[in-house]
């Protein structure tokens, strides 16, 4: 198993910072965090799960790993942490002496602080699901202005729009399928995906303000909710 290593960027200390448990946390697929010290050669941790349905088999056999590649190489000891460190400060955004990384793997993102204490080095590392993580930092987590979709009662074509809550159908004598494929292929032309739809769909029907109008609320290719599936074909693998 490969992890990708990088250093803090501004936008990874405001997601470090978000509160474990609030909706953007979640939204952001944070799974829990691991509370560890390094004490000269001595490296302890405990695990702390915040989300049990993203705390999976998968996940934790890609923690073990992680934590495994951590004691051989940055916290085999103070030294070894003390020579990675020049490698990271110079983009570091947070304080002097605070030590912040993140590693990627495929399938997880960890965000890692390292924060000096009187004899030795204090330790958090928050984890997250790609699968909820990616989407979110590149803006798909956010809602459009305006979608198309077709709704599941009555098969109509319709627009939907977010700064006006409403549904405005179009007349069409076309089968379903024909009008499911034009409202794909009319959101796939703005950027639109299937989990930003339903969420503008669940908005306009029972308000922007609730949590049915969240687009990491339905990930996966079929614009239902997929988390239950997700996590069975994680704990299957």
């Amino acid at each position: 198993m490969s992890f990708e290593r990088k250093p803090f960027s501004f936008e990874d200390e405001q997601l470090y910072s978000a509160p474990p448990l609030d909706d953007r946390s979640m939204g952001y697929g944070h799974i829990g965090h691991v509370r560890a010290e390094l004490i000269w050669y001595d490296f302890h941790h405990m695990w702390c799960p915040d989300d049990s349905r993203l705390n999976t088999p998968a996940f934790q056999r890609d923690l073990r790993a992680l934590l495994g590649a951590l004691r051989r190489g940055v916290f085999k000891s103070e030294p070894a942490l003390s020579d990675f460190a020049p490698t990271v400060r110079p983009v570091q955004v947070i304080g002097e002496h605070n030590i912040s990384f993140k590693v990627q793997s495929e399938s997880y993102s960890y965000y890692i602080r390292c924060r000096p204490m009187a004899r030795g080095h204090d330790i958090t590392i928050r984890a997250y699901d790609n699968a909820l993580l990616l989407p979110e930092l590149a803006g798909k987590h956010k809602l459009p202005d305006h979608c198309f979709s077709v709704l599941p009662d009555s098969g109509e074509l319709v627009i939907l729009q977010q700064e006006r809550p409403t549904i405005q159908s179009f007349e069409s004598n076309d089968p379903v399928e024909v009008r499911r494929q034009v409202a794909d292929d009319l959101n796939e032309a703005m950027g639109v995906t299937k989990a930003q739809e339903q969420a503008m769909l669940m908005g306009c029907l029972h308000g922007f303000g609730q949590p049915c109008a969240e687009p990491w609320q339905y990930e996966g290719p079929s614009g239902q909710h997929e988390h239950g599936k997700q996590q069975k074909h994680r704990e299957e693998r």
